[in-house]
C-alpha cells in the first residue's frame, strides 16, 4: 500500500525512520518504542506517535513497535520496498564524488551506472564503475525500467541532460544544477539547493541566539 495523499513533511519524516529502523535492525535490535525512535531520530516523541498514529497499523503503543513490522509498513507507505537504481550523469567531480562516496546501503538504493559525453572520460573509472557514454542511457533505462537520475553535469549543460534523460523514459531526476529546467508534467524533478539549506540553517541559527 502506497499512501496516495501523504505531506513531504510526513514523507521526509517517514524516510527518516525508515533509516533508523534499519540502523536498529543491524544492531539486532527487535523493538522500539516511540521514545526511543525519537531519539535516535532527532525527532520529538509525540511528532513520531502521531505520525505513526496516522496510519493505524503499526501495533499498539505503550508497548513498543516490532523494529521488522514497523519498517516493512513504512517502506509500504513510501513504496521503497523495491527502490528504483539510480544513475548519474556526469563524471565530472560532482558526479564522481557522489559514485565515490556511494550511498549508506540500508535503503536498498544503490547507483547503477555513470554517464558522460566526453570521449576522454569514457571507460575510465569513477567510483567502482567505469564511466559509460551517454549514448547508453536509453539501453539502462530500458532494462531497468524505473530509473531515478542525478544530473550532476557542468553549468549550462543540464537542460540537454534532463532532454536525453526524458526522450529516454526517466520520470524522476535529481539536479544538482540549479539552472531552471524545462520539464514535461509527467517527470519529477527535484534540485539540490545548497543555499536554500544554507538559508534555513541560518534563520535557524539566529533564532536560538535571540532565544525564540
Amino acid at each position: 500500500m502506497i499512501a496516495a495523499k501523504v505531506s513531504e513533511k510526513s514523507i521526509r519524516r517517514l524516510s527518516h525512520y525508515a533509516r533508523c529502523l534499519r540502523l536498529a535492525k543491524i544492531r539486532g535490535e527487535f523493538i522500539m518504542t516511540s521514545q526511543q525512535l525519537a531519539a535516535t531520530c532527532g525527532i520529538s516523541s509525540a511528532a513520531v506517535r502521531r505520525d505513526l498514529s496516522i496510519y493505524g497499523e503499526f501495533g499498539k503503543q505503550g508497548s513498543g513497535y516490532k523494529v521488522n513490522d514497523l519498517l516493512a509498513n513504512i517502506e509500504n507507505i513510501l513504496g521503497t520496498t523495491n527502490p528504483p537504481s539510480v544513475i548519474i550523469i556526469g563524471a565530472g567531480s560532482i558526479g564522481c564524488a557522489l559514485m565515490i562516496s556511494g550511498l549508506d546501503g540500508t535503503g536498498g538504493y544503490a547507483y547503477e551506472a555513470v554517464f558522460d559525453n566526453d570521449p576522454a572520460k569514457i571507460g575510465r573509472q569513477c567510483g567502482e564503475k567505469q564511466i559509460r557514454s551517454i549514448e547508453e542511457i536509453p539501453g539502462i533505462i530500458k532494462e531497468k525500467k524505473e530509473v531515478i537520475a542525478v544530473i550532476a553535469v557542468s553549468r549550462g549543460a543540464g537542460q540537454s541532460a534532463l532532454n536525453t534523460l526524458v526522450d529516454a523514459g526517466c520520470k524522476a531526476v535529481l539536479s544538482f544544477t540549479l539552472e531552471p529546467l524545462k520539464t514535461p508534467e509527467d517527470v519529477e524533478v527535484r534540485y539540490v539547493e545548497v543555499s536554500t539549506e544554507f538559508d534555513v540553517l541560518t534563520h535557524s541559527m539566529r533564532r536560538k541566539e535571540r532565544g525564540d
